[in-house]
């Protein structure tokens, strides 16, 4: 079972604005009778109504773009055995979402947890209590954005945990981290969940082309469904002219078919280029709603891929130390997405 986070007491005072300003707007038709039986009714009706109205706050609202919007009410992403935030991103609470934004963050982890015993998923930012800027990003502003670290393992496929996230090249290799492999077959069941997911609908998987070739190829040879890898070819694309997502998978959802208001893509800005953006390391205003179109990708545009080393176990004189701490994070780039 998800655990969320409490409704704060602000968020009830909003709710019981929100239900007090639906009431007034027709939720039950006529003034409303000041005594006698009709009244009694009228209060019952009030009363049943509250849960309702605390139930669309814990699902939440998404309120403008990805790059330009808010959030109202939502979920709250906590830390469980299985699940933990990314320590460098714990500062400011930036752990609010969507109810199935959260809730499908949460079934994923349990899924890789469950083929993989004792897997612990890293998340990253997902938005601010409220929604609205984030420093370091171009979106997550409305509660549809999620930034989740890759699963990082030593030769002999021990979970290797970092404070931070961690780049990869092509060949699966951080190269920051001597002797830490991008894992394929956890980053798989990830991907695979995610874009699977019965209740949240993912409309964007950004990732760097290199490792979405890699977890393609990894799918085809573990004989994963069709429909499965078609769907990922899909949704997982890297951005263009920015940085790549080679360090974490930023996921995205769609606006929920009922909330009006939710734009489901930012438009077309110009912005400034990358290095431009490195140099500030904070997202700048003039940066905001690069657009990305999904392109239409099918399973014949993954490219073979040698596999990493596979796990194995020490062997007498043949054994590979355990990779050293990895290095500190020297700054903190743009979240490079547009939206």
């Amino acid at each position: 079972m998800v655990c969320l986070d409490p409704v704060r007491p602000a968020s009830l005072a909003f709710t019981a604005l929100m239900t007090t300003l639906t009431l007034a707007a027709g939720a039950f038709s006529g003034p409303a009778p000041k005594s006698g039986p009709q009244a009694e009714r009228h209060a019952g009706r009030v009363a049943r109504a509250n849960p309702i109205g605390l139930a669309a706050l814990r699902y939440g609202r998404s309120l403008g773009s990805p790059t330009e919007g808010h959030l109202l009410g939502g979920a709250h992403l906590v830390e469980t055995e299985y699940l933990r935030i990314e320590p460098s991103d714990m500062a400011g609470d930036v752990r609010w979402g969507l109810e199935p934004l959260v809730t499908m963050i949460d079934r994923a982890a349990r899924s890789v947890r469950q083929r993989f015993p004792g897997t612990i998923t890293s998340v990253g930012h997902l938005s601010r209590d409220g929604g609205g800027d984030v420093d370091g990003h171009r979106s997550h502003e409305s509660g549809r954005d999620a930034d989740v670290g890759f699963f990082v393992r030593s030769r002999n496929g021990k979970q290797l945990m970092a404070p931070h996230f961690v780049a990869f090249n092509a060949d699966g290799r951080a190269p920051t981290w001597p002797g830490a492999y991008f894992d394929d077959a956890k980053n798989w069941t990830l991907v695979s969940s995610m874009v699977e997911d019965p209740e949240a609908h993912v409309t964007h998987l950004f990732v760097a082309a290199p490792l979405r070739a890699r977890l393609l190829a990894y799918a085809e040879r573990a004989g994963a469904p069709q429909g499965a890898r078609m769907r990922a070819a899909e949704l997982m694309q890297q951005p263009r002219g920015v940085l790549p997502h080679d360090d974490h998978f930023h996921v995205r959802i769609g606006c929920p078919v009922h909330q009006g208001g939710c734009v489901e893509n930012p438009s077309i800005r110009v912005v400034r280029s990358a290095p431009s953006l490195l140099a500030h390391g904070h997202r700048s205003p003039a940066s905001r709603g690069l657009v990305t179109p999904a392109p239409k990708r099918g399973l014949a545009s993954a490219p073979a891929i040698a596999p990493l080393p596979l796990p194995q176990r020490d062997q007498p004189g043949e054994s590979e130390p355990e990779p050293v701490d990895p290095p500190a994070l020297l700054s903190l780039p743009v979240d490079d997405v547009d939206g």
